[in-house]
């Protein structure tokens, strides 16, 4: 059987649902510091036109990693539902499908909104300034979704087996890593 870090159906609710959400919450609230940090430090060495086209793509970006995070939820309800009934082989079947599922979603979401960062530019009522800084930071941003798949599959994975801390810790140490990349390559 699967050991996990806490067992959520035993103990006091309030305590045990306090002890797992805030570290949950406290990834979201990460996640959301990758735009703000683009932003602040393109901010600080670019021009208007930089800073309109990252927070245009933040955005964008952050609607597509919302989706993503919605979508990954129901693996941790399913393998909590799993966890809970003590079927470890569906556990590792539903880990499996996932896994693959997913992965295969992100790398079609990919190449679809590459092929339409034109429209969506334009959707968004683009400056004409910021045009082609939106379009290389989408792209690149946009080559980025099966790793922010990646980690919130994992995230969703842990959670469901009882474990809200170690993502916690995962988006920490990558938003420190964005910071610290963001101040090298813009600064």
């Amino acid at each position: 059987m699967i050991e996990l870090e806490n067992n959520l159906t035993k103990g006091n609710v309030l305590k045990t649902l306090i002890y797992f959400s805030l570290p949950f919450l406290l990834s979201y609230f990460m996640q959301t510091l990758y735009g703000m940090a683009d932003l602040y430090i393109i901010g600080q060495y670019n021009g208007t036109a930089s800073t309109t086209a990252v927070s245009i793509g933040s955005q964008i970006m952050h609607m597509i990693t919302v989706m993503i995070v919605g979508l990954a939820m129901g693996t941790t309800v399913l393998i909590g539902q799993a966890v809970g009934a003590k079927k470890s082989k569906d556990i590792s079947t539903l880990i499996g499908n996932t896994i693959t599922l997913y992965m295969g979603i992100a790398v079609v979401l990919m190449v679809v909104v590459l092929m339409c960062i034109n429209p969506i530019v334009n959707i968004m009522s683009t400056p004409i300034e910021a045009i082609e800084g939106t379009k290389l930071y989408l792209t690149i941003c946009f080559i980025g979704i099966p790793f922010i798949t990646a980690y919130n599959l994992i995230s969703s994975i842990f959670r469901g087996l009882g474990d809200s801390k170690s993502p916690m810790y995962f988006i920490a140490i990558a938003c420190v890593a964005n910071i610290i990349l963001d101040y090298v390559f813009i600064g």
